[in-house]
């Protein structure tokens, strides 16, 4: 096994559009996430967390190389310096913990504008498990039965709150990279936007 660190330097244009290209990737996802949720059906709810973890680790990626490319940016550097692309447990558990503290901090804005005392968020089930087996856990069914617990999958509101969250911030991300984009003379683009018709579970990105 090579121990050797995973930093990669794109050129400054392939990292702004592979940033955009993952924007675009999560939203894909959101669309299988909110797809899974149209009808009720065993294994509904641990297939659509897995697609969830999915955006997670994608969300950690997408969100370092925004910070990375607005350095370059400003620095005007002609590279860009990505570390830790491959680690997908790493960058989800980034992730997580930054959508949650997103949620938090807009439970108390709500509360702060009068809008009526809101109900804090309980600490999710799977924030006790190794989330870097989580993953695996929800996909395959292990030979062992006392290892088929999945009793740590969040409530479909909870996982409703952490995705809408993630495509957020990944739409937020494409229209920042646009604007930074254009500034350096790029001209790249989050070519999927919010569908303005639809229910709270279909195809939310054409």
């Amino acid at each position: 096994m090579s121990n050797s660190p995973d930093v990669q330097h794109p050129s400054r244009d392939e990292a702004f559009q592979s940033a955009v290209d993952l924007a675009r990737h999560i939203l894909e996802n959101a669309n299988s996430y909110h797809a899974l949720a149209a009808e009720d059906f065993p294994g509904r709810d641990r297939m659509r967390f897995a697609v969830l973890l999915v955006m997670l680790e994608e969300a950690g990626k997408m969100l370092n190389m925004v910070r990375e490319c607005e350095r370059a940016a400003k620095a005007d550097y002609l590279s860009v310096r990505i570390e830790d692309y491959n680690d997908n447990c790493l960058n989800g558990r980034r992730a997580l913990g930054q959508i949650l503290e997103e949620l938090r901090i807009m439970d108390k804005a709500f509360e702060a504008l009068g809008k009526g005392e809101v109900e804090r968020m309980p600490e999710p089930a799977f924030l006790r498990e190794d989330f870097c087996t989580l993953k695996e856990r929800v996909l395959y069914i292990p030979l062992d039965r006392s290892k088929r617990d999945t009793s740590f999958i969040p409530s479909g509101e909870l996982m409703d709150r952490l995705a809408g969250t993630i495509e957020r911030n990944a739409v937020a991300a494409g229209s920042y990279l646009h604007d930074l984009g254009r500034a350096l003379g790029l001209w790249i683009t989050l070519d999927l936007e919010p569908r303005k018709e639809g229910g709270s579970h279909s195809i939310r990105y054409v």
